[in-house]
């Protein structure tokens, strides 16, 4: 996917080198989880298909997306979103926008029919994110903590 530029913040697929960048730009999202756990989760993540797109302001990571294809019984491949995160600095800009088009463009070409997302419950500033976006909210994530 080619990248997309727009002043001073450019949306590019992370290169090899940028998955070492995910434990700090996760923190704002899971503080709670610690940077080890994520790094070590990188390799099994990558191996499944999973990817990143970064937006850059230059060198610095400002803002990430991870996604990947899944495929269903009801509808075929999905392109599922997790881990939107856009530093505390950035936001406000549009690179979250900037963000979800350069992956429903992407879902496209690779012929997902959906493109799938959970956010917390008690966000609602993401929930109104994604529902501005077209998203529709139309389930309940259930978990069991084992």
């Amino acid at each position: 996917m080619a990248s997309q530029a727009s002043g001073e913040v450019e949306i590019l697929e992370f290169v090899a080198a940028d998955y070492s960048r995910l434990p700090d730009m996760f923190a704002w999202l899971e503080p709670e989880l610690p940077a080890t756990t994520v790094a070590a989760r990188v390799p099994a993540m990558l191996a499944q298909g999973w990817r990143c797109v970064g937006a850059f302001a230059g060198d610095e990571l400002v803002a990430m997306a991870g996604f990947g294809v899944r495929h269903h019984l009801f509808s075929g491949p999905v392109m599922y979103v997790e881990n939107v995160a856009v530093l505390p600095d950035w936001r406000a800009r549009g690179i979250g926008v900037r963000l979800m088009r350069w992956i429903e463009a992407l879902a496209r070409e690779r012929g997902c029919n959906k493109i799938t997302l959970d956010a917390y419950a008690v966000n609602a500033a993401a929930r109104a994110f994604y529902q501005r976006l077209g998203y529709d909210p139309r389930g309940v994530h259930f978990v069991l903590e084992l």
